[in-house]
């Protein structure tokens, strides 16, 4: 008897990054022409906090988004050191509208909720994953979380929870890639 087969389909690629971004050799992290969304990774301090611009998931969105990151550092770094990534959604098209944590929406700075700290204000956000760190100074690449959009609409935060600067004073190797994909049943053949 045959049987349908379930398979991942991928639909869209979203591509954090800033204006300089260039990768070279092994750091590109695509597969093809993601849409690109404004996230600036460079010179972010240890505590530090920044929010990318807005993203439209549109009516209609992928079932599960999982992020991958190229991060590099310039300076020593320790092994197991953690940047935390946040989303902050909302069903609202205007920018930092319905969001919880109170992100702007513009790529920049993130300090909080006006209120809180960054470590009080991303307890009210979703926890996406960690990117852990080893010990290379230079280039990391590492797969930091999966998480289901449940709104239209959100914002990446992105948490520096190691001693070390994020990106030194550039970001063109720097990237976060958030792949969206859906199961798709496929009849047997």
């Amino acid at each position: 008897m045959a049987t349908n087969g379930v398979h991942i389909k991928t639909l869209v690629e979203y591509s954090f990054q800033s204006s300089s971004y260039s990768p070279t050799g092994n750091n590109d992290l695509s597969s093809g022409t993601p849409t690109v969304i404004d996230l600036t990774l460079s010179s972010i301090t240890s505590g530090s906090a920044i929010n990318s611009d807005q993203v439209d998931l549109g009516s209609t969105r992928p079932a599960l988004l999982t992020l991958v990151g190229a991060m590099e550092w310039f300076a020593a770094i320790s092994a197991g050191s953690e940047v935390n990534f946040y989303w902050s959604g909302s069903n609202n098209s205007g920018v930092a509208v319905g969001n919880p944590g109170r992100p702007d929406g513009v790529d920049g700075a993130y300090t909080g909720d006006g209120g809180g700290t960054v470590a009080e204000s991303v307890l009210q956000l979703e926890h996406i994953g960690s990117f852990v760190t080893t010990d290379l100074q230079g280039v990391q690449i590492a797969h930091i979380g999966s998480f289901v959009p449940v709104f239209r609409y959100g914002q990446l935060i992105v948490v520096n929870d190691t001693a070390t600067t994020i990106c030194g004073t550039d970001d063109i190797e720097s990237s976060i890639l958030m792949t969206g994909t859906i199961q798709d049943i496929q009849a047997a053949a």
